[in-house]
This record gives C-alpha cells, sequence and structure tokens, in this order.
C-alpha cells in the first residue's frame, strides 16, 4: 500500500520474543506511514524504532506460579495505570504482542473506552485452556496469527482474524547447508550428530538430563561412531547441567559435548535431534533437523493438563502437519529405551529421515512469508477501513 499518513499507536510486549516483534514491525510501520508516534512498553530493539516504554519492560518478564504472585500487585498497578494512561493519550490503535494473561484484560479495558485492539500472536488455546477464546472475543477487533491452523480456528469463532506467518521462518535461510555447518562446529562430515536438547530452564533440566544421559548411552552402544551436542543457553547453565548430572551419579560419556548457544547451528549440522517439547522444536523443522520428541512434567500438571487439552498431538511440527510426522514420548511414555529406539530406527530408514525433512521444507514455506511486512499490511488495512 502507497497510502501515508500518521499513526498514533499504543503497543505493548512484555517479553524479549515481543520486543524483536514489536521492533520488526515498527520498522515495517514506519517506512509506510509519514510519522509514527509509539508508546506503551517495549524493549531496547523497539526504543531503537523510536518506541517511547511508559515502564521498563522487565517489570512485565516473569516466570513461575511464585514469581507471578509475588509480583501480581505490582503487575496489577502497572496493567490500571497502562490502561489510564492508554485512554488519556487516545491512540489509533492499541497492539498487544503475546503475554495475554497481561494484555487481554488490558485490551478489553482499552476496547471499552473506544479504542480498536489487535493482538500479535494467539494464546495457544488450540493446546491448553480453549475456553479464552470467549475473553478473547471481547478483548480485541483483529487477531494476528503465527500458524495457518490458528486462522481457521479464528474463522470458526468469528473473529476477524489474519495469518502473518512465522518471524523464526524468516531469519532461517531456505536451503540448509549441514556440510557448511559441520564445517564451522569443527565436527566430522560423515560421523552420526545427535543434538540434546533438554530445556532451557532449570526444572525441564532436572526432569530432562538424566532421561537424555541415559537414552545416549542406549544409543551409544549400537554406534560406536556417534556424538552428541547439548547446546545450552550459557556457560552457567551448563556449570549447572554438569553438576546436576555429577549428582545424581550418572557420568557424562565421552561422546557428550555441552556448547553455549549455538542451537540454530548445531541443529542444522546434527542428524537427528531429541528435543524437550517447546518453541525448539519448531526451531529445529525450520533448521531442517529430524527429531524425537519428549517431556515430563510433575504428575498432578499432567494430570491437568491432560484434561483440559485440546489437540490429539504435543509437538508443533505434529500440529502444524496434522500427522505424526516426529515421535512423541511423553510423560511415561518418556524412556530412555523409547527414544533412543526411536533415533536408532531413523538412522537405519534414512527414507523417513529423507521424508521428515522434505515435509520441514514444505512447512517452512509455509510459515516463510515475511511475517513482519504481513503485519504491517493487516494494520494498514485495518486502520484505512476503520
Amino acid at each position: 500500500m502507497s497510502y501515508k499518513s500518521e499513526l498514533r499507536v499504543a503497543i505493548v510486549a512484555g517479553e524479549a520474543s515481543g520486543d524483536i516483534l514489536g521492533s520488526a514491525l515498527l520498522k515495517e510501520l514506519n517506512e509506510r506511514f509519514s510519522k509514527v508516534e509509539s508508546v506503551g512498553i517495549g524493549g531496547p530493539l523497539m526504543l531503537k524504532q523510536g518506541f517511547e516504554s511508559w515502564y521498563p519492560m522487565s517489570e512485565l518478564s516473569v516466570m513461575g506460579y511464585v514469581e507471578v504472585i509475588r509480583k501480581l500487585p505490582r503487575l496489577i498497578r502497572i496493567r490500571l495505570s497502562l490502561i489510564r494512561r492508554i485512554l488519556n493519550y487516545q491512540p489509533d490503535l492499541v497492539i498487544g504482542i503475546d503475554s495475554p494473561d497481561f494484555n487481554l484484560l488490558l485490551e478489553r479495558s482499552v476496547r471499552k473506552g473506544g479504542i480498536p485492539v489487535i493482538h500479535l500472536v494467539s494464546p495457544s488455546i488450540w493446546a491448553w485452556r480453549y475456553e479464552r477464546i470467549h475473553k478473547i472475543r471481547e478483548s480485541l477487533d483483529r487477531m494476528l496469527v503465527l500458524f495457518p491452523f490458528e486462522e481457521k480456528i479464528y474463522e470458526s469463532e468469528g473473529i476477524p482474524v489474519s495469518y502473518v506467518g512465522h518471524p523464526l521462518a524468516d531469519q532461517i535461510e531456505v536451503t540448509i547447508d549441514r556440510i557448511r555447518y559441520r564445517d564451522e562446529l569443527d565436527l566430522s562430515r560423515d560421523q552420526k550428530l545427535v543434538a540434546l536438547l533438554p530445556g532451557s530452564r532449570r526444572s525441564e533440566l532436572k526432569q530432562h538430563l538424566e532421561l537424555m544421559s541415559d537414552t545416549a548411552n542406549i544409543i551409544r552402544a549400537r554406534y560406536s561412531d556417534v556424538r552428541f551436542l547439548v547446546p545450552l543457553l550459557d556457560d552457567d547453565a551448563i556449570a549447572y547441567a554438569r553438576a546436576h548430572l555429577s549428582r545424581s551419579g550418572k557420568g557424562l560419556i565421552n561422546e557428550i559435548q555441552f556448547t553455549p548457544g549455538n542451537t540454530q547451528r548445531v541443529l542444522k549440522a546434527a542428524d537427528v535431534a531429541i528435543i524437550a517439547s517447546g518453541t525448539a522444536t519448531l526451531e529445529a523443522l525450520l533448521c531442517e533437523c529430524p527429531m524425537v520428541v519428549t517431556y515430563k512434567v510433575s504428575k498432578l500438571t499432567a494430570w491437568l493438563m491432560r484434561r483440559r487439552a485440546k489437540t490429539k498431538f504435543v509437538s508443533l511440527p505434529n500440529i502444524i502437519a496434522n500427522e505424526m510426522l516426529v515421535g512423541e514420548f511423553i510423560q511415561e511414555k518418556a524412556r530412555s529405551n523409547f527414544l533412543a529406539n526411536a533415533v536408532i530406527s531413523l538412522f537405519e530408514r534414512p527414507e523417513e529421515l529423507g521424508y521428515m525433512r522434505i515435509r520441514f521444507q514444505q512447512i517452512k514455506k509455509i510459515l516463510r512469508v515475511g511475517s513482519a511486512s504481513r503485519s504491517a499490511d493487516a494494520i494498514e488495512e485495518f486502520i484505512l477501513n476503520k
């Protein structure tokens, strides 16, 4: 669109991932409108695009039930103050980016005050607490979703929706050169390489490190030439992982190597990955790395999730593909012999590895559509038709 005018927008992003999305969106909007005035809550990347953050984004970045409860009074005060400031500011539009527990109530309040609302990144209602759809309907004028299957959900509920693609797909190259990444990591081009991704939170490391170490030992007994890479967040996470395995009495075989960061490079170099279910499974798909997926939580959490789960699959690759594309070994099935046999099966059946990579490429093409540009298109069209 060539329409040029001024835009006053309030944006609320509560996490680092939201800051990335917000900055890319603001860059697009700044190119489309003659003047963009943007305020609300955002991070350092958004600030570089001329954004004015009324509160530090770190105020909203809380993890875990205990921390949320401890900071709840402060979060409520910030939200009430933010609602007042937005209503006084009277922007053309409010954009909430992810953080649904904070944003949906804020969005509903400002929308009741006559300000239109767009929300970017759907809550995972397809997996958990679908009943939130009623709150969503009351809170916004249009939802911008990252996955095509989400678009169908909102259309069936009569909620205006636009599919904008996934920004992570835009960041990863179309064709993966596995040999190049093995050379960059100083790895043998011919050796079997398995990536182990036990999660980023310490609770996830506790649940999955021993399981993956045991799995690696079984695979190592089958293949003498196999090597394992474990990309963790930083050196502190690596020290914690080593100490945890040492306390548990689980020795590390020589073929297991920890590396700080480098998750995407490791996935692009690996033959197969064993991944604790989460966003890392999408990252592996986009890096065209075949995988098996596992996850363990407490028995109470598992019981609650199963009672309210809405999907027949757990991992994002399977949900997006709507087929059992990658093996899922969840809760009581999260056993080292099951995981090892699944990996061995992939090594023994190269046609399965090939099929998985082809399907990953097909899905990546669907997700790689220029997410920031599409989001700006939807916003610009909404403003024009308001």
